[in-house]
């Protein structure tokens, strides 16, 4: 049974996801015609849900860290870059009285990253639903944002990608997949940019209790 009622989305929002974490095991992507290899993990932290009149927000935090490779002359590769970066993207949703579906955005609040960040001012477009047991979350990219080759360059590219959230046995798992497409900057059109994202999967981890004075 598939559902995109708010109350169904926010209690499992409640029940499962806000205020707990999730750790990815460390995976390995391939991109820009095979001359980037980038090896990392990623921890995500959810907290700050929010009910409105028709919806709700909540924040994001990712912690990033790894490292991007440049496929050399020999075939040997060579560290370019770190993907170290602590993150905060922020969701916005809302009821659509029309369909009772929820739809709404999300975007980058922050960066801890040195450089400018390749996600800085990013926008999705966002839809969420329950499937039985479990939430499905779809995002979109809005436009583009750039990417680096592996001439240092940089390159309009969007993201798209599909979250699945489950909790077995009251331990929240995440499954990630994701798309990547090459953008024209006129016309927005995409074409599929046969980039490699290994499917991402997190699983829950504890979060600290802060020391509460006497």
């Amino acid at each position: 049974m598939t559902t995109s009622d708010r109350s169904g989305v926010l209690e499992f929002l409640k029940q499962h996801v806000v205020g707990r974490a999730v750790a990815a095991e460390p995976i390995v992507t391939h991109s820009d015609e095979g001359q980037i290899t980038s090896a990392y993990e990623d921890d995500m932290q959810f907290s700050n849900l929010v009910e409105t009149v028709d919806g709700f927000a909540f924040d994001l935090t990712s912690l990033a860290r790894g490292t991007r490779y440049v496929v050399g002359k020999g075939r040997e590769l060579r560290a370019e870059g770190t993907l170290n970066a602590v993150r905060v993207i922020r969701y916005q949703m809302s009821e659509r009285r029309s369909s009772g579906g929820l739809v709404g955005y999300a975007h980058f609040i922050s960066s801890t990253n040195a450089k400018p960040d390749p996600f800085a001012g990013a926008v999705f477009l966002v839809r969420m639903w329950r499937r039985g047991e479990a939430l499905e979350v779809e995002e979109n990219m809005v436009g583009y944002v750039d990417f680096v080759t592996h001439d240092e360059g940089l390159r309009p590219m969007a993201v798209e990608g599909r979250y699945l959230y489950t909790a077995e046995r009251g331990q929240l798992m995440v499954r990630y997949e994701q798309a990547t497409f090459h953008v024209d900057p006129e016309t927005l059109a995409r074409t599929p940019s046969g980039d490699e994202f290994p499917v991402q999967v997190s699983c829950e981890v504890p979060v600290p209790t802060p020391l509460v004075a006497a």
